[in-house]
């Protein structure tokens, strides 16, 4: 099984999406970021709940949303695959196949609308780091909509309200779809913006000490923010520019003490998480992915940082798009059971 996860963006014109009855076999896929230059409908402004979030809005819509816990999340399931994903955020929480879980949340998360959801496969739009707006952006942050799906899948949107224009002076729609089908997850933003992006990308693991995390890393340039600081990217408002003399020195890292490391121009390519414990996971990341950052709190029992690791593909450099300009990127999870 693999994970599917797509991200779209097109003009306003674009039609609904529809869904032929069956769907695929079981993998997870997600999609995601729709920008238009028009007036967008206000949504509530309650974490986690969209005006009419549990709604039907497209005639061929059959996903539910179960509200009976403190925030609403359409279950999804597939054969021997399930998948949670919260409205809040649009976050994708859980990803299990035949018994094993891919994805971490981690044990400090909020699951009561106070805050957005820490960990899981949040969208980080429309920055990545801190500074100028809200670290990280704020779309992972804010009420989704359901708008289209059914049992495997569900399409969510979000559009931008006084609070978002009030960071990022934009209107916007953006629609992202999960699925569990077979394939891989991608992500397409397009129309007259500039941004940078990431996902934000938390793996489950058994024992992060005994995990090993492989890709083009050697030779490349690297960022550790463990001595740069995220205060001169705050300062700067930008990815800072990596030293002549600090690259990758081999293609296997391990997860020994605190990790903050970014590995620039690394992808496309692939990254592949090893847990002996469980089996591997592969990171296939293609089209505008450029940049992989690893992250782990070494030693933060509060985070439970011995039972997941961050490998996310991002876009660091800011994309500018001309109208009628596109950007693509694809990311699949491809996950091997012990």
């Amino acid at each position: 099984r693999a994970l599917r996860a797509s991200a779209a963006a097109r003009p306003s014109s674009v039609a609904a999406p529809s869904f032929a009855g069956g769907g695929a076999p079981p993998s997870l896929a997600a999609a995601g970021v729709l920008a238009r230059a028009a007036a967008a409908a206000r949504g509530s402004r309650r974490l986690g709940r969209a005006a009419g979030a549990s709604a039907v809005v497209l005639e061929r819509c059959t996903a539910t949303v179960d509200e009976s816990g403190a925030l609403p999340v359409v279950k999804l399931a597939k054969g021997d695959a399930t998948a949670d994903v919260y409205l809040l955020g649009a976050c994708i929480t859980s990803y299990n196949t035949g018994g094993t879980e891919w994805i971490c949340v981690r044990p400090d998360a909020k699951l009561d609308g106070s805050t957005g959801i820490k960990g899981g496969l949040p969208l980080c739009f429309p920055q990545f780091g801190p500074d100028p707006i809200q670290q990280n952006g704020f779309a992972r942050d804010l009420p989704w909509k359901l708008v289209g799906g059914d049992a495997s899948s569900c399409v969510l949107e979000l559009t931008d309200n006084e609070e978002t224009r009030s960071m990022w002076p934009h209107s916007f729609k953006i629609e992202f779809k999960v699925a569990l089908e077979d394939g891989q997850l991608t992500t397409k933003i397009s129309d007259d913006l500039f941004f940078t992006t990431a996902l934000h990308s938390y793996y489950n693991v058994s024992d992060v000490n005994t995990c090993t995390i492989k890709g083009d890393f050697k030779g490349a340039d690297k960022l550790d923010m463990t001595q740069i600081g995220w205060a001169s990217w705050a300062e700067q408002g930008r990815c800072p520019e990596p030293s002549a003399n600090v690259k990758g020195t081999d293609d296997t890292v391990t997860v020994t003490k605190v990790v903050q490391e970014i590995y620039l121009k690394v992808l496309p390519g692939s990254v592949t998480l090893s847990d002996p414990a469980k089996g591997s996971l592969g990171i296939v990341s293609g089209g505008g992915w450029k940049d992989c950052i690893l992250w782990n709190p070494h030693g933060d029992k509060n985070m439970g940082a011995d039972n997941f690791v961050c490998v996310e593909s991002a876009a660091l450099d800011t994309v500018v798009l001309k109208p009628k300009g596109s950007w693509v990127a694809t990311m699949n999870l491809v996950p091997k059971s012990k």
